[in-house]
């Protein structure tokens, strides 16, 4: 057994250094020649592990290094790494894994809240090496299954010498081996093996080498060289329910399945894998449960929870091998067969180096839709932004051919974890980059919908996951349509999902669809008293799910007019050509329908419901919780029209900044509640409104979330006193420490300076946060990655634009790059365009959309960013162009987008994007629409109040109400 932390060696070693500080000099220095020569001895020693990392010959032998070493200066794979983002809670996947792909292997850590994807860049011991992860996710750790360990001999030869349960096996890393590319990853640790792993799409292959001495000394004993590999059957949850597993003792062959929970769910899943492995002769095999391993039995039926599995011994590997021991690992969430046949069928040959080169490949063909002009960026800059890029591209996972649920011929892909944090980014950016995965993500999410009933908002591992706020898959959707990607979607079936969303409540929405319908429809909010009696979820997050519901509502609008001008979308499914017109279509749901046109009016009136929970009398108060007690809240009534005036400052309580007016929660009677507009952020009660919330906001602040309407961002630029005070008020938020970028929601805040005719703003806090949180660091991202985090690096830094997901709307902002092209969307789509023509002269002749900075200078930008620069004029394909905004034609078709850029803000009527008729679209712009809307909310609050009133005097509800 390597020694651990705990040990009496390592303690003594702790106290060393204190206690040669009080020797004499002399004597110190013949102490340490002593010390030298006994360090020299056992690193040349037969009965030493090489735990230095140098490895002598079998450094040459590691393709990465190599290629590393001798890598192409214009290749972009040097400039991404996988492991920023390892730790401070960003839980990024940092192992070998493709585009998208289900089998992603790295080593996992014993890091408590820290492990969601397996490893982390801390100090904690490796506990094993496992094949499939999430990655940038919160909830619990997810997947991990079935991890190798490798030991390189048993004291004494007895393999029951070994360590082999979770408990205890886990031994550290040495410092400075852990090393990670795209598609590869190789960590040593202390007990002398040295773990390397590459992948395909369901496969994993390990390479694992030994020092090559006789022996490896151990704190109890000495180890003859004689390696032993076990499988476990854990998770990194440690969900197992039951399991099964087996070895062979004559091939060596190990395969099994566990049935295992989500991370962030409800449900099961089964995984199955199969395991081979080649380099050196058979000597044992066996099997363990928890600490206790036999060479009597090679079958392992129906265990439950903790460490169990199989165990083979080897000799000493084949002199060709070079004291190393390939393990193949082939994964199905089908059946043992099929993990076997997956394995096989990817990696018939073991070579890893092809394996490597391939997934290498794959990921520089994936990366080449953008290409960059870097000449005055710094490496740190380009790391960011390409690490970024290649985070984006980890999940949703495709899992098409792996799914047991049910058999389709459409695509299916899984981890969409979650939605609610990658529709915002995430998906828009890949509708740019990657228009056929989207695609087919997007008939995924349709195929789901069909089988299930309900389109989801998060999902992992075959399960339903939490629904955190609106319907945000109905955003998805929306998005992909209004820019264009309608080829080969089942639209009529998508239209019946986004409705089935909007109008139809499930038992059960705090897993999938939306709850408190009835108030939603009748209401227009959803009451924070309110009595659900359709469905079961969260009673709360009445303010966040309110104004995703809207949101939602308006999205499903420009989906049934663009359906309703092009009606032949709604006939055309993947298994039909039959093609209707839009008055002949009917849905097929269970509520009333009348038209395509009905429904536009109907949810574009639904997508304003957010303004019933703007208060404007609301104040930015704090209140000390140490004097002031839970009940002291106010409470305070008034119609949409109430003035500031009418709330007092109560006891206890300071107003912190001049901002009034806020989204607060109602109740049934149409009375405000106050919600305190600073907790939920990083300076007041952060943690305290995550799924198991009963506050009314969710991750975010009633600050955060009053900012969310970019469906009407004019109205609520009215509302917040008008252009001057909406600025002086974003500022204020971003500037005060309530903003955290950590979550997605605070991504579109960055950029809504647009709104207000000041776009260099929006550029001044981009290049604030990058490279602040947003750098090259193993900590360089502000949160969990969700696969989004790089989203809005790549967004901002490279693609000059940010999304206003669900519209067809994208900010400028200037990049950070002296140039940027992007591939355009129609070659993109194009037959023309598969990844196996890489090299061909048709993708030469490609078509681009390019951002080009004018006046760039590396000075003004500063080494690794972080000044201000700001937009003076720009022309789009020669042409003047004021505005600050443009739409998808333009990734779409192609073509030069020119930004001249300064050191100062372009301001007034004359400076740039600040005109109204520059700015970004707002879709709530009548002002009869919102006479209307004001009278009605007047007209319904006195009707509602009266009810109430009459269910109290008649006892018929609860008194609490």
């Amino acid at each position: 057994m390597a020694m651990n932390i705990d040990s009496p060696y390592r303690q003594a070693a702790a106290k060393l250094p204190v206690y040669l500080a009080s020797v004499l000099r002399k004597k110190r220095a013949l102490l340490f020649a002593v010390l030298f020569a006994i360090t020299i001895f056992f690193l040349f020693s037969p009965f030493s592990p090489n735990i230095a990392g140098s490895y002598g010959k079998h450094s040459s032998s590691s393709p990465s290094f190599g290629a590393v070493k001798n890598q192409d200066v214009n290749d972009i794979l040097r400039f991404i790494d996988p492991l920023i983002g390892t730790t401070n809670g960003g839980h990024v996947f940092p192992g070998a894994t493709l585009p998208y792909g289900m089998a992603k292997a790295v080593a996992d850590t014993a890091s408590p809240a820290e492990n969601a994807a397996g490893f982390v860049s801390d100090a904690n011991p490796i506990t094993g090496f496992s094949h499939m992860h999430d990655s940038g996710t919160g909830g619990q750790p997810s997947l991990g299954n079935f991890p190798l360990f490798v030991h390189p001999g048993c004291v004494d030869d007895d393999y029951t010498e070994c360590d082999f349960s979770l408990s205890d096996r886990p031994l550290n890393r040495v410092p400075d081996s852990v090393y990670a590319s795209p598609g590869y990853f190789t960590v040593n640790i202390t007990n002398g093996v040295r773990a390397e792993m590459t992948t395909t799409h369901h496969s994993v292959l390990y390479r694992f080498s030994f020092p090559g001495t006789e022996a490896v000394r151990f704190a109890k004993g000495v180890a003859p060289y004689s390696p032993l590999i076990l499988v476990d059957l854990v998770d990194l949850m440690n969900s197992r329910s039951r399991g099964n597993i087996k070895v062979d003792p004559e091939t060596g062959r190990i395969v099994g399945d566990g049935r295992y929970g989500p991370s962030f769910g409800s449900g099961h899943y089964h995984a199955y894998f199969c395991a081979d492995f080649k380099g050196a002769k058979i000597r044992k095999t066996g099997t363990f449960e928890s600490n206790k391993a036999t060479d009597e039995k090679q079958l392992l039926e129906g265990v439950g929870w903790g460490s169990a599995g199989a165990w083979i011994q080897f000799e000493k590997p084949d002199e060709e091998m070079k004291d190393s021991v390939l393990a193949r690992v082939g994964l199905s969430f089908i059946s043992v067969d099929k993990a076997c046949e997956n394995a096989e069928r990817e990696m018939e040959d073991w070579d890893f180096e092809r394996v490597e080169r391939d997934a290498r490949e794959a990921w520089r063909e994936k990366l080449d839709v953008v290409k960059v002009d870097a000449n005055g960026t710094s490496e740190e800059l380009q790391t960011t932004f390409w690490s970024g890029l290649y985070r984006t591209l980890l999940s949703p996972q495709n899992y098409t051919g792996e799914n047991p649920l049910w058999n389709s011929s459409e695509p299916y892909f899984d981890s969409f974890y979650c939605i609610w944090d990658s529709f915002r980014a995430q998906h828009p950016l890949l509708t740019v980059i990657d228009p056929k995965a989207q695609t087919e993500m997007i008939r995924a999410l349709i195929d789901i919908y069909r089988h299930e009933g309900k389109l989801p908002d998060c999902r992992m591992s075959f399960c339903k996951g939490y629904t955190q706020g609106g319907s945000n898959a109905d955003v998805v959707i929306a998005d992909a349509f209004v820019k264009g990607l309608t080829a080969d979607i089942d639209w009529k079936t998508a239209y019946e999902a986004v409705l089935s969303d909007a109008e139809i409540e499930p038992r059960n929405w705090g897993l999938s669809g939306r709850g408190n319908l009835v108030s939603w429809h009748d209401r227009g909010y959803i009451p924070q008293n309110d009595v659900d009696t359709n469905g079961t979820g969260p009673a709360s997050r009445s303010i966040s799910r309110g104004v995703e519901y809207a949101y939602n509502d308006f999205c499903i609008s420009l989906l049934s007019q663009g359906l309703s001008k092009s009606p032949s979308l709604l006939g055309a499914s993947s298994t039909s050509s039959q093609v209707v017109d839009s008055s002949s279509y009917r849905p097929n749901i269970s509520t009333p329908w009348t038209s395509l046109t009905a429904d536009t009016t109907k949810y574009h009136h639904r997508g304003a419901n957010w303004r019933n929970y703007w208060n404007p009398s609301a104040k930015d108060l704090f209140r000390d919780d140490r004097t002031t007690q839970s009940e002291d809240i106010p409470y305070f009534s008034g119609g949409q029209n109430a003035s500031s005036s009418s709330l007092d400052v109560p006891k206890g309580y300071t107003i912190q900044s001049p901002f009034v007016g806020f989204l607060q929660p109602r109740t049934l009677d149409g009375t405000f509640r106050y919600h305190p507009t600073r907790t939920c952020s990083p300076i007041q009660n952060q943690h305290s409104c995550y799924y198991d919330t009963a506050l009314d906001v969710y991750e975010g602040s009633p600050w955060l979330y009053s900012f969310f309407a970019p469906q009407s961002m004019s109205t609520l630029i009215h509302l917040m006193g008008g252009p001057d005070t909406f600025v002086k008020r974003l500022e204020y938020y971003h500037e005060s420490g309530i903003a955290y970028m950590g979550n997605e929601q605070s991504f579109l805040t960055v950029f809504q300076f647009h709104y207000a005719g000041r776009p260099g703003l929006s550029s001044k806090w981009l290049r604030n946060y990058i490279p602040q949180m947003f750098n090259a660091s193993v900590n360089g991202i502000p949160g969990n990655d969700d696969c989004a985090m790089g989203a809005f690096t790549t967004w901002g830094m490279g693609l000059g634009v940010f999304p206003v997901a669900g519209q067809d709307v994208y900010l400028i902002v200037p990049p950070f790059f002296r140039e940027v092209k992007v591939r355009a969307g129609m070659d993109l789509k194009s037959p023309l365009s598969p990844s196996h023509d890489y090299h061909s002269e048709k993708k030469k002749e490609a078509k681009w959309a390019v951002i080009r900075t004018v006046n760039f200078d590396a000075e003004m930008q500063g080494r690794n960013g972080g000044n201000p620069v700001y937009i003076q004029s720009a022309k789009l394909n020669g042409k003047k162009y004021t505005k600050s905004w443009i739409t998808h034609e333009f990734f779409e078709q192609g073509g030069l987008l020119e930004l001249v850029v300064g050191p100062e803000e372009s301001v007034g009527k004359d400076g740039w994007g600040t005109n109204r008729e520059d700015l970004p679209p707002s879709y709530y712009e009548d002002e009869k629409f919102w006479e209307e809307w004001e009278r009605m909310d007047r007209e319904r609050t006195e009707r509602w109040k009266e009810e109430e009133k009459a269910k109290e005097e008649g006892n018929e509800v609860d008194g609490g109400y």
